[in-house]
């Protein structure tokens, strides 16, 4: 397999929600070679775009990911494109799979196309716009007829909207106190956040997570679980050495310093510490090890570059803790017991169990 079908190994077009807002891109790998993620505990959302401020996402916009279906055309535009296989093995979602364009999948001949969804099965919960008169490979059934753009979704101006006050950063995540604060450009190294803290970063700018991650402390309860949000109006870069991020991380497109675009909202799983796009060289030295993030992402696109295991060897219902997975996301307990993020002000009442059915809606 070439180049080309490496580049369409691990990619989803446009944004996704549910345990993430994601865009799969270039995931490059050896030749022989098909990595894959799945994700844990909610389900998954592809379309869309981002709220201004109060002001809702229009369809009509440019910006805009979801296909053209009067004239047949963009049908991949915000939709799922991966590789699967229909035992239930492969790229994935315990859960849900929705999207607002299609969701591509084969039933066993090679090129192995496809993203599952529940268990015992390959499209158990998938829910796309597709039209079965205009297109034959597809998984998933149907939004709101063959109109993606009557199933707008429009994802919260976290940046804008969430703020309150923030202090500014300094110094690391262990020391700080709970709150809000706000950055430029920032790295954040190795850190642990202890039972209690609810902290909440927005970065105007790029944020580069270096060392192995960053994780929740162990020994809390349901009255004191750790909160910790990312928001950032730029990219987020995570280095290779990183295997383990808990917590909220969201980058949104800056629409006033990048006019296009093109260049921020962008989650980066494996990088090193500049801007540059990484090359094929880079990734095969460096990206190997498997990268698990227990919460959810939030971004217009998150660039899968982690290449461990490969899709030769999933099998269906494959566990989270599986070393053939090359990222994991796990929408873990602690996103939903013990309050909100962004240090919202408390209802008075506190979430202490939660038990869900899928699909997640």
């Amino acid at each position: 397999m070439g180049s080309n079908g490496m580049n369409r190994a691990k990619k989803i077009s446009a944004l996704v929600l549910g345990i993430a807002y994601l865009f799969f891109s270039s995931g490059l790998a050896l030749a022989d070679s098909r990595p894959y993620f799945r994700a844990y505990g909610a389900d998954i959302f592809s379309g869309g775009w981002f709220n201004s401020g109060a002001n809702s996402c229009s369809p009509a916009a440019s910006t805009f990911q979801a296909p053209t279906y009067s004239g047949l055309t963009n049908l991949y535009k915000g939709g799922i494109m991966t590789y699967a296989k229909n035992n239930g093995g492969g790229a994935g979602s315990q859960f849900g799979a929705e999207a607002l364009g299609l969701i591509e999948g084969n039933n066993g001949s090679e090129p192995l196309y496809g993203f599952t969804s529940g268990s015992g099965g390959y499209n158990k919960l998938s829910f796309a716009n597709s039209s079965s008169l205009s297109v034959t490979n597809f998984w998933g059934g149907f939004w709101e007829g063959s109109d993606a753009h009557q199933a707008s979704h429009c994802l919260p101006d976290y940046f804008g909207t969430k703020q309150n006050s923030p202090k500014p950063w300094s110094g690391s995540l262990s020391a700080a106190a709970s709150g809000q604060y706000s950055s430029g450009s920032l790295t954040l190294s190795t850190d642990t956040i202890s039972a209690g803290k609810n902290i909440t970063i927005f970065v105007s700018g790029d944020v580069y997570i270096s060392g192995t991650g960053i994780t929740y402390a162990s020994g809390y309860t349901a009255d004191n679980v750790p909160k910790f949000a990312l928001v950032v109006k730029g990219n987020i870069y995570i280095a290779p050495t990183v295997t383990r991020m808990d917590g909220l991380y969201i980058a949104q497109p800056d629409t006033t310093n990048d006019t296009t675009i093109n260049n921020s909202g962008v989650i980066w799983t494996c990088h090193d510490s500049t801007t540059t796009v990484p090359p094929d060289t880079y990734v095969r030295s460096n990206c190997g090890s498997k990268l698990t993030i227990n919460g959810s992402i939030i971004a217009k696109q998150v660039a899968f570059l982690r290449i461990g295991g490969d899709l030769a060897g999933a099998g269906p219902n494959e566990p989270a803790g599986s070393g053939n997975i090359a990222e994991v996301i796990n929408y873990s307990p602690e996103m939903v017991i013990g309050g909100g993020f962004f240090n919202s002000v408390s209802s008075g009442y506190k979430i202490e169990s939660l038990i869900s059915l899928p699909p997640v809606f």
